[in-house]
């Protein structure tokens, strides 16, 4: 690349060439490097994703700027499945009365992967949890059952079940656990509380 005049060139070089807007810390370090005097701040990529969003910033015509949105998505999906992960952790009762997390049980990991939450019930049997984010496709049924077996082989259990919480579920998923006696979908909501804040005087 020819060094750009301007840090909007750069940034509208770099999405030409990659067909998306480029990730935080690479945009950061190719500031550095042709604007090494620049004062970069993380809200300057903001700043920049935005214009090019909404148009300020021409790109080519050819450019499509979906994976824009996608890649924002996909940090938004995964900022708020990490944030039920920490609540749904020390709050198993959301889910069902007499949940315990067994010892080491958030981010379980396993031969099939890794288990988001991993408990145990009333009767003491062990109870695999997996969260998403957004609407579950019907691949987590594959995954869930996947890591219910694990804990079978690991754990010597025969009675492991599993809950899958999500937003909401596509259809092919809601079919597919009608017929899975041990696996059950739940959902869940947002809620946002608004106060006006004011100084006290």
């Amino acid at each position: 690349m020819n060094k750009p005049k301007t840090i909007k060139e750069l940034v509208l070089k770099e999405i030409e060439k990659n067909n998306s807007f480029p990730e935080e810390k690479y945009l950061e370090q190719q500031v550095k490097k042709y604007f090494p005097n620049s004062k970069w701040k993380k809200t300057h990529y903001s700043w920049y994703k935005s214009k090019v969003k909404n148009n300020f910033f021409k790109v080519k015509d050819e450019i499509s700027l979906d994976n824009i949105e996608i890649k924002e998505a996909e940090a938004f999906s995964l900022s708020l499945e990490r944030d039920l992960l920490a609540f749904l952790s020390t709050k198993l009762d959301e889910i069902e009365i007499g949940l315990d997390l067994v010892d080491n049980g958030i981010e379980y990991k396993t031969e099939a992967g890794f288990i988001d939450l991993l408990a145990k019930d009333k009767e003491n049997n062990f109870v695999v949890i997996e969260l998403k984010a957004g609407k579950a496709k019907d691949s987590v049924i594959g995954q869930i059952l996947g890591y219910i077996n694990a804990i079978k082989s690991k754990k010597k259990a025969e009675n492991v079940r599993g809950i899958i919480v999500a937003s909401d579920f596509e259809k092919r998923t809601l079919h597919a656990a009608e017929e899975l006696q041990n696996v059950v979908l739940i959902k869940y909501t947002l809620s946002f509380n608004f106060e006006e804040k004011k100084l006290i005087k």
